[in-house]
């Protein structure tokens, strides 16, 4: 009896202690995450402005983006520019992590570290934009000395949004979550495969693809919202020009509730692109499961 009470006790006192350290996450989760998402929907049905009560609209904020001809460019371009960042630089880190193994280990110590370095994105997007400078940039200078004739790069409509994605060749770091997805594959997988006569590409598509399945599909779904949350590239290369071919939804959301003080449509737009980003996942796990035996 004494032994049960004693059990039940120490229980209580693990229960206690549970609740002790997880209550101020759980504060910290209310607050900075439950909170700001309830006030954002309340904020979303109404018309909100600094010298007047909020006044409740229902879903008016929401029936204003039906007919927004910015709305809908804005959107195309996300998913144009979420297109040409999956094309362009999402198979091609996947290819050189696994090209990269193939090599010997000080090399490939040397060729991460030269892959981390470019990370740093804000830097990076300031310096691409003195590349694709017209009378001083690197890349006209390439071409005059080629002989061909120069770009407008970031003042053609054309061009504009592809070289927003340029960059991502270059400073793309999910490229060393790979390398090391596949540091972590057993050498013997590989080894017996040799043994059965698999070459190079058969080792990669039976043992080395199958393995990084997971990654992939979890690097993709980030792409897909990094891609539809796209701000900091347009914001400083370009601002949202030329002829509005690279403002995006963020940019907008921002213009309506920083510079026109619009915050009841800014914010509903923002639960707007929440709900499309969510159904892009949705269908993307539908067509590309983590699971390697689905």
């Amino acid at each position: 009896m004494k032994a049960k009470k004693d059990k039940e006790r120490r229980f209580l006192q693990k229960k206690r202690v549970a609740w002790f350290f997880g209550i101020p996450g759980l504060i910290f989760v209310i607050i900075f995450g439950w909170y700001p998402l309830i006030t954002g929907f309340y904020v979303s049905v109404s018309e909100i402005s600094i010298f007047r009560p909020p006044e409740f609209v229902g879903l008016t904020n929401f029936k204003y983006f039906l007919d927004d001809y910015v709305f809908y460019t804005a959107l195309r371009n996300v998913l144009y520019y979420s297109f040409l960042r999956i094309a362009l630089t999402f198979l091609l880190p996947i290819l050189v992590a696994i090209l990269l193994m193939e090599m010997k280990k000080n090399v490939i110590r040397v060729m991460m570290i030269l892959w981390f370095i470019p990370v740093a994105s804000m830097a990076g997007i300031l310096i691409w934009r003195w590349f694709y400078d017209i009378d001083y940039g690197l890349l006209n200078g390439i071409l005059c000395t080629l002989g061909l004739p120069t770009l407008r790069w970031l003042e053609d409509p054309r061009l504009a949004m592809l070289c927003l994605v340029l960059p991502g060749l270059i400073m793309y770091g999910p490229g060393l979550i790979y390398i090391a997805t596949i540091q972590s594959i057993p050498d013997e997988l590989y080894e017996a495969a040799e043994l059965e006569g698999a070459g190079l590409w058969q080792k990669i598509w039976h043992i080395t693809l199958p393995r990084i399945r997971p990654i992939m599909a979890v690097m993709l779904i980030l792409a897909i919202i990094g891609g539809m949350q796209i701000f900091s590239q347009p914001y400083i290369l370009t601002e949202g020009g030329p002829a509005r071919a690279t403002y995006s939804v963020v940019m907008y959301i921002y213009d309506l509730g920083f510079q026109s003080y619009k915050y009841g449509l800014g914010t509903a737009l923002a639960i707007i692109l929440f709900f499309i980003i969510m159904a892009l996942v949705v269908l993307q796990r539908k067509l590309l499961p983590e699971n390697i035996d689905r």
